[in-house]
């Protein structure tokens, strides 16, 4: 047997491509073009004056859960690429409401520990595993055991996907935050980037998707890792769709569809595709939420390095991420409640509100900290008047207005600063701290007023102690 070398590849997501394409362009531009050669957008938008219908191509679906697979490549000795025995290098959960015309993308770690459905011996390995022995059937099938899902489409992206969709697109723009390094011949891959805003062709996008550990015996940097490759992942998907978004080459319309539906192996038909490429035609960064499944590592049988993802907590994104459960999000949010007034027992108070109200981890942080000319008694501290809330990087941006709202506070403010990885690419559990202020002590003070009230006698009743 010939010695072969895989490397891992992220690809995009070319049905992204596609509905940006179609915001940026223009639909009855793009549909005169591509109408009469392959069939078109409903016959060209449905024909002058006709109705076009883009849902009819999925009757009865309101929500669309497409399992995406970026597959890794093989080369011999020979330096021919195969792709025989391929894993899901990149694995995640598209949903598409078509109602709402927004969109999700929940990204599963490739190592991560799972029972591969459909093999001998309730075989449990890693999840990237579930292609390599069975295709898009059996990865379609152990996702949604896994997540407790019912995704019923797939799409696989072969090689090529990312290169080609970014050079057609003339280059993207990215945000390269540290130095990233690597070289490698055989896996035909060269990566050297330098941190500040960049325009990537699509060679150096590749690279900058695909980057997990700098050169041998070089230093390890703060993108190593799975977890920062997954966060530069959604960074490239973003910019990718910014860019055909704005791409002002109407000419160029043919030839970018046909590159986007070249690079893609799935069950949605061309014309689905171009169904949703009408559905969202407006789509938006902001209506594009995307997070990954956190874990940690371990050793399995035989030694192999796994990734472990506890199941409340694989099905808490499911539910918030695949089937719309928003209330699902509060159970992933750590939140940290400091008491920044002087009365006491406030930051408990609120502990108790939240956790009643669905957020699972909330911690008492106990007295934020106050300037050192305000410690000479807790009479003397300045209280700040409204509470402040910091958001470290948690998945659901929505969780501080989300929080502030619970609590009853109708103006606050609020930061959000994503902790930075350390050295070695491992990011601290990012969270949301609260610090009371007056406004939270007025509500309580209030409430506790309005309870006695209520609780006291009526004049002529009698008291029971």
């Amino acid at each position: 047997m010939s010695k072969s070398k895989k490397i891992a590849l992220w690809s995009s997501l070319s049905v992204f491509f596609v509905l940006a394409l179609a915001a940026g362009i223009g639909l009855h531009t793009l549909g005169r073009m591509v109408g009469g050669k392959h069939g078109g957008i409903r016959e060209g938008i449905a024909g002058i004056g006709g109705v076009f219908q883009p849902k009819e191509g999925f009757p009865g679906q309101d929500k669309l859960q497409i399992v995406c697979m970026g597959i890794d490549d093989n080369w011999t000795n020979s330096d021919v690429v195969y792709t025989a025995q391929a894993r899901t290098d990149t694995l995640f959960v598209l949903t598409l409401d078509l109602n709402t015309k927004k969109a999700t993308m929940l990204s599963i770690p490739r190592d991560t520990y799972a029972h591969i459905v459909g093999t001998k011996n309730d075989w449990h390995f890693k999840i990237n595993a579930a292609y390599e022995t069975g295709g898009p059937a059996r990865t379609v099938a152990t996702v949604n055991e896994f997540l407790g899902t019912t995704a019923n489409h797939y799409l696989v992206l072969n090689i090529d996907s990312t290169k080609k969709m970014v050079d057609a697109l003339g280059g993207v723009d990215v945000a390269v935050e540290h130095p990233m390094h690597y070289h490698d011949k055989w896996g035909h891959l060269s990566i050297d980037l330098q941190p500040g805003q960049q325009h990537l062709g699509g060679d150096d996008a590749v690279g900058f998707a695909r980057y997990r550990h700098p050169d041998a015996g070089k230093r390890p940097t703060p993108e190593d890792g799975d977890e920062r490759r997954m966060y530069r992942q959604h960074l490239l998907l973003r910019a990718m769709v910014d860019r055909a978004k704005s791409f002002a080459n109407v000419t160029q319309a043919p030839h970018l569809v046909d590159v986007a539906m070249g690079t893609v192996r799935t069950d949605l038909t061309r014309q689905q595709l171009f169904d949703l490429a009408a559905i969202f035609k407006g789509v938006q960064q902001d209506d594009i939420q995307t997070a990954s499944l956190p874990g940690d590592d371990f050793r399995g049988p035989g030694g192999a390095w796994l990734y472990r993802i506890r199941p409340d907590v694989a099905h808490a994104y499911a539910d918030w991420l695949v089937k719309g459960d928003e209330s699902a999000a509060r159970r992933l949010v750590p939140v940290i409640v400091q008491n920044g007034t002087s009365v006491p027992g406030l930051a408990g108070r609120a502990v108790a509100q939240l956790k009643a109200l669905g957020y699972t981890d909330v911690t008492n942080g106990g007295n934020a900290p106050h300037p050192r000319l305000q410690m000479a008694s807790a009479t003397q501290r300045a209280a700040p008047a409204r509470t402040a809330l910091l958001d470290t990087g948690v998945a659901n941006k929505a969780a501080p207005q989300d929080i502030a709202a619970l609590l009853g506070l109708e103006a606050t403010v609020t930061a959000r600063r994503p902790v930075q990885p350390n050295k070695v690419g491992w990011t601290p559990p990012p969270t949301v701290t609260v610090t009371l202020g007056q406004d939270y002590a007025a509500i309580a003070k209030t409430t506790v007023a309005q309870g006695a009230d209520s609780a006291a006698p009526q004049r002529g009743a009698a008291s029971v102690n």
